[in-house]
């Protein structure tokens, strides 16, 4: 009897140590994952929000890239960690004019010169990473503790790369730029990291604007792994707008055909493991596409003309194991799909049908019902998936 006390009070003890514990995660631990990010120029800073339960917060400032004297615009490239308690964004700090791209001597072509700078959400501070990245991608590793970047080099046309002879090298190093190291090197003029899940890096590689690769690096071993998907010529040159998932081994991609001497797009979902290809659905023309969840479900806006010559977006969501494709939305020139899975709502930036600004909505996708959050000019303000 005395030992079925103890079993019961032990039991007890557990039960309550895990209610104690789930309390102080969801209370007390950052709760930066659970929402969506916005910037909104402020003067020369681009504040940071996260959008959460309905409500925004500022997170953080960090410096706007002047365009023109009196014009900033919030940092487009900005990177978030996989747990959204880190950041690392490019700063603009100078640009560098570029000879023998024209021959036109009054048009002036210059390299802008950024700064990658690691931004730590719990407290707002800044560090500097001492790296030549290149901006257009990095990835963080699952655990956040690690980032693969492209190393950054002077050539900045195809035609400049190829003369120059400079491979593009994928580099891996800690979070803050420390303990870099190469990991391998690419042919391709250009290299995109998209996703870091597990042992593999998944990227697009480009030799020019048509000629494509589609590939992921094992981190372990250092080989490369191509696929050429179904419907796709050798060097992708008829693949279009490739979009991986979050889990990274499955992959959207579109090839535009006609069909009765009408453009139409074919999309297409790939999948790296298996290597299948199949064709998910066929329409006139596809603007933004978004995952849904790690590769089963994915909105896309179809774009069609109205009869005072606007542009009308219908957002769609697609599921794929289902075979449905559900109108959720109408609006005017959508852009900038960004989700919040866990609480279900679709945010985007809409165009004001009477005005220049735009709004940025948040659509519940349970009751298709949409809701204006803010209205700013769109050069002030970004959305951060």
């Amino acid at each position: 009897m005395e030992l079925k006390h103890k079993s019961f009070f032990i039991l007890v003890a557990i039960l309550i140590g895990i209610g104690i514990g789930i309390f102080v995660w969801k209370f007390l631990s950052p709760a930066l994952g659970r929402g969506i990010f916005y910037y909104q120029v402020n003067n020369d800073k681009a504040d940071l929000f996260l959008i959460k339960n309905g409500n925004s917060k500022k997170v953080v400032s960090v410096s706007a890239r002047e365009i023109d004297p009196g014009d900033f615009r919030p940092p487009k490239r900005s990177y978030l960690s996989n747990n959204r308690q880190k950041m690392v964004y490019f700063r603009g700090v100078g640009e560098v004019p570029v000879d023998g791209i024209s021959e036109n001597q009054n048009i002036v072509i210059s390299r802008i010169i950024y700064k990658p700078t690691l931004v730590e959400f719990k407290n707002g501070k800044e560090k500097e990473i001492n790296q030549p990245m290149d901006s257009a991608d990095i990835v963080f590793s699952p655990n956040d503790k690690k980032i693969a970047w492209i190393k950054q080099v002077e050539s900045i046309t195809y035609e400049q790369i190829e003369k120059s002879g400079v491979k593009r090298e994928v580099w891996i190093s800690d979070i803050d730029g420390e303990n870099a190291e190469l990991l391998i090197g690419f042919d391709e003029n250009l290299v995109l990291l998209k996703r870091w899940v597990g042992d593999y890096i998944y990227f697009q590689g480009l030799w020019d604007m048509n000629m494509k690769s589609i590939g992921r690096i094992n981190t372990k071993n250092r080989q490369v792994d191509y696929v050429v998907p179904r419907g796709c010529d050798n060097l992708l040159e008829n693949c279009q707008n490739i979009e991986f998932s979050p889990a990274g081994n499955k992959f959207l991609y579109e090839i535009v055909g006609k069909k009765d001497d009408k453009d139409i797009t074919e999309l297409y979902l790939g999948d790296f493991d298996k290597k299948e290809f199949l064709a998910v659905l066929t329409t006139d023309q596809i603007g933004n596409r978004l995952w849904a969840d790690e590769g089963n479900r994915f909105f896309y806006t179809e774009q069609t003309a109205d009869r005072e010559g606007g542009v009308v977006e219908t957002i769609h969501l697609v599921d794929i194991e289902n075979q449905t494709d559900d109108v959720l939305y109408k609006g005017n020139y959508i852009g900038e799909l960004t989700l919040n899975a866990a609480s279900g709502y679709l945010y985007f930036l809409e165009k004001q049908k009477d005005g220049e600004n735009f709004n940025l909505t948040k659509l519940d996708l349970k009751t298709q019902k949409a809701e204006i959050i803010l209205t700013e000019n769109y050069n002030k303000i970004l959305l951060v998936q």
